[in-house]
């Protein structure tokens, strides 16, 4: 079925496998992000606009991928490109090395979303990431950073251990070229495990610098942290002096216009933020106390500071308005935005579970908690090799003998494109662009997909 699949997306794809030969020729596979470079090639865009997406060969998909998940209102939204427009047409917007006035703005936009006292801006959220763990070990002075297994935080140095490779657990260093001491300087503990945290604390609490953690956890399987898996991170945190540190790269302006963390009502010592804070543009921030960021302040002096410098793009003057725009006009419109988006999301997490169950295949969705938000628009599936009641744990997600990651990945993303539409994680993110009838086109999509399964005898059950 497989083999199948890969030829008529090839029949469909002829001038993208050409230019992905080509590409091949210079880049690693074609591109410079691998989760975009899908088997057997990706195909490549000329047009995307709203909840759409054309590529070179004319094929037009709905996109459920939207900008990494970060583009709430679709592709393209007028409200920030006619600003851009006008920006550049004005002959400006491109880099000068000069600080922009917009960074002010959406400093204080932020700030006020999460209650933060100072921010600093970057590009990308691993940049972010590794700031924020910097400043976290030179403000305890100790060396351990914790993090839980599953957690993705980008690809820097300190936590390139325990993201998706499974053996007894997410524990393995996944990455060559590191400090033969991250296994050691590296401590995992369990997503939603209050024991394991506090066995951790109680064994590396002391020398732990920070934890850091998603709190809804992106990579590792779309999954809201328990509220009182939280809570007592706070509280081992505190009682240890460790940095807590929140990853909202994913879930900042996500689920509503601010942080995922005044939801929970917890407030972390640092936070980073990414994706939808930059409105299309590549923005990234770290903001927090401000005894932690002050270590950024070059006055502080030389034994203290931490060379948290920026990089040439940081607070490019582009992105900085995009980011205002796109921040405000979700502030502005949150009422209408955030429900709309997240009745569908819940639509589609009980109808893809329904569907799939309908024609003997054991599905879990993934991406909603009614305790935490009614608001997600976010939709993880999961083909589950036994009947569990819910995944809470990324250990659960990446263990074989639990999902089927082979299915997800490959046969059902390839049926889905074959109806075209383009998820990621089994479906993706649903922005405002998206309206009713493409929601329920795609579920007639996965309807017509598992019927097809059962007859050429594909179950990922005892079925």
């Amino acid at each position: 079925m497989l083999g199948e699949l890969i030829e008529n997306y090839k029949l469909k794809h002829r001038k993208s496998e050409e230019r992905f030969k080509k590409a091949n020729q210079f880049q690693i596979k074609g591109g410079s992000h691998n989760i975009r470079l899908f088997a057997p090639f990706p195909f490549y865009d000329v047009h995307s606009n709203g909840s759409k997406v054309t590529d070179i060969d004319g094929n037009t998909y709905i996109d459920f991928w939207q900008g990494h998940f970060g583009n709430v209102l679709g592709h393209n939204p007028r409200v920030v490109l006619d600003v851009l427009l006008d920006y550049f047409q004005q002959g400006q917007g491109l880099a000068t090395g000069f600080p922009s006035h917009y960074q002010k703005e959406l400093a204080e936009l932020i700030l006020k979303r999460i209650g933060g006292d100072k921010i600093r801006f970057t590009t990308s959220g691993t940049l972010s990431t590794m700031y924020a763990i910097l400043l976290a070990k030179a403000f305890t002075k100790r060396e351990l950073v914790m993090k839980v297994g599953g957690g993705w935080h980008g690809a820097q140095p300190f936590v390139l251990k325990g993201i998706s490779v499974y053996k007894n657990g997410l524990n393995q260093i996944e990455s060559a070229g590191l400090s033969s001491e991250l296994d050691s300087t590296t401590i995992m503990t369990k997503f939603n495990d209050v024991e394991d945290l506090k066995e951790k604390f109680n064994t590396f609490g002391e020398r732990t610098a920070c934890l850091i953690i998603e709190p809804f956890i992106g990579a590792g399987g779309f999954i809201f942290a328990q509220k009182e898996y939280l809570k007592k991170a706070r509280e081992l945190t505190n009682q240890y002096n460790a940095v807590l540190i929140f990853d909202e790269v994913v879930s900042g302006f996500r689920f509503h216009a601010g942080g995922v963390q005044s939801l929970y009502g917890i407030k972390p010592d640092l936070s980073v933020f990414g994706k939808a804070i930059g409105g299309g543009m590549p923005v990234s921030a770290v903001a927090g106390k401000g005894e932690l960021m002050e270590l950024c302040n070059p006055e502080i002096g030389f034994e203290r500071i931490v060379k948290f410098e920026g990089g040439t793009f940081s607070a490019h003057p582009a992105s900085m308005l995009a980011g205002v725009t796109f921040l405000k006009y979700l502030i502005e419109h949150e009422k209408e935005i955030y429900p709309k988006i997240g009745l569908l999301g819940a639509k589609v997490r009980k109808e893809i579970e329904e569907i799939f169950s309908t024609y003997g295949f054991f599905v879990k969705c993934t991406g909603g908690d009614d305790t935490i938000t009614k608001n997600s628009s976010i939709v993880g599936v999961h083909f589950v090799k036994k009947n569990v009641e819910r995944i809470i744990y990324p250990e659960e997600v990446w263990n074989p003998e639990v999902c089927d990651f082979e299915l997800r990945e490959k046969i059902f993303k390839l049926s889905m494109l074959d109806e075209g539409f383009y998820i990621f994680h089994g479906y993706g993110a649903i922005s405002a662009a998206h309206t009713e009838d493409e929601i329920q086109a795609s579920l007639d999509a996965v309807e017509r997909i598992a019927k097809k399964w059962t007859k050429y005898k594909l179950v990922n059950v005892n079925g």
